[in-house]
């Protein structure tokens, strides 16, 4: 990672600050808690609200080095988003169309400004029936956005099948938005190239989107989430959960519970040990009225050998902006936080992160499965 901007003597003011808060690269949580440490308590979360009150601060050395910092560290992260396809027979052959995948025109980083190309994607066969397509990238020039560094972010998809399942799994890893863009130019093209190849009749891999949910599906879903999955995944405890009121939706009740909501709140973060009081969750019938964004559960993990714990944040995400976009926002997964009980020398660690990993995309397709089936129950009941 190469610094260019020294921020304990270069830190934007004014308007020039505002530009830089208003980016992508930050976030509203981030300048939330740029406030809170100045002694700033804003009722919204929103933007709109809180980049005029922080632009009218006099931001210290520290405080924008934090700023900076604490968006580059959410950036670097790896996030996971999982998807399938159905292969058309036992004996397909899905591993020889991908070897050519890049042998063609091509070409997933078009028209992505200020990226360069560090390690270009290439498929790697992981035996019979797995296949990894790893890259990464600096991203060079944030000369707008007064965040003028290369840093690198690494990127990989992988497909895999799983016994004699006629499916194909994805995992898309990406950090940064750039890589999160890639990905999703591969996968597209590793969907449409197999079709070509007779492997699969799907025209697009199966994805568990934002609208893959009603209101009330969503919620139902994100609360099953902390049930955890088979002998591995222990229930989880909930610390953190955003919720965004459907100002699109249906209009809110004259019920005093949750009228005044209409014109003071649009986004809400949720203490997780609170949950169980708040009646929006706690009460299915304020389910209609908001989204859920976001979860951050920890959970403790059971194996052979290990034991521990783990936090993960379960989120939408999308490269893409405006509203038509957050319809087709991905579910995604990130694992911030491995603790073990015993020590675990390295090679160990990585086994568990990967068995993780696993373990976390079998409790998200579970539970999505549930809320299709009983999508599926409720229309044959009606």
């Amino acid at each position: 990672m190469k610094q260019i901007l020294e921020s304990n003597y270069t830190i934007p003011l004014g308007s020039e600050l505002r530009v830089l808060l208003n980016s992508e690269h930050i976030s509203y949580g981030e300048i939330h808690l740029a406030l809170k440490a100045k002694g700033i308590f804003s009722g919204s979360n929103d933007k709109s609200i809180t980049v005029p009150l922080l632009s009218a601060t006099l931001l210290t050395p520290s405080g924008y080095s934090a700023l900076i910092e604490a968006s580059v560290d959410r950036d670097s992260k790896p996030k996971v988003k999982v998807s399938s396809l159905d292969l058309v027979d036992s004996a397909s052959d899905w591993v020889t169309p991908l070897k050519q995948l890049f042998e063609s025109e091509f070409n997933p980083f078009a028209n992505i400004e200020n990226v360069e190309v560090l390690d270009s994607p290439g498929v790697i066969v992981d035996g019979k029936n797995k296949v990894r397509i790893p890259f990464s990238i600096v991203r060079k020039d944030f000369s707008k956005d007064w965040t003028q560094r290369e840093l690198r972010f690494d990127g990989e998809v992988a497909i895999e099948r799983l016994g004699g399942n006629l499916k194909l799994d994805f995992s898309s890893t990406h950090s940064s938005k750039e890589t999160e863009i890639v990905n999703r130019r591969m996968t597209a093209q590793i969907t449409k190239t197999l079709k070509e190849s007779g492997v699969t009749q799907n025209e697009k891999e199966r994805r568990i989107t934002f609208d893959s949910f009603t209101n009330i599906e969503r919620v139902r879903f994100f609360k099953r989430l902390t049930g955890g999955h088979g002998r591995f995944i222990k229930k989880g405890s909930v610390s953190d959960m955003e919720i965004n009121r459907d100002t699109s939706g249906p209009s809110l009740p004259d019920d005093p519970q949750i009228s005044w909501m209409k014109h003071t709140v649009k986004r809400l973060k949720i203490d997780g040990e609170k949950l169980n009081d708040i009646f929006l969750i706690s009460d299915e019938k304020y389910y209609d009225y908001y989204h859920v964004q976001r979860m951050d559960v920890t959970f403790g993990f059971a194996s052979a050998a290990n034991s521990g714990e783990f936090k993960a944040s379960l989120f939408f995400s999308t490269p893409s902006r405006g509203d038509l976009a957050k319809n087709d926002a991905e579910l995604t997964f990130e694992i911030l936080k491995i603790t073990h009980d015993h020590k675990v020398n390295s090679d160990a660690k990585r086994e568990l992160s990967t068995e993780i990993g696993k373990q976390v995309r079998l409790l998200i397709e579970t539970e999505f499965e549930k809320i299709v089936a009983e999508r599926i129950t409720d229309k044959t009941a009606a």
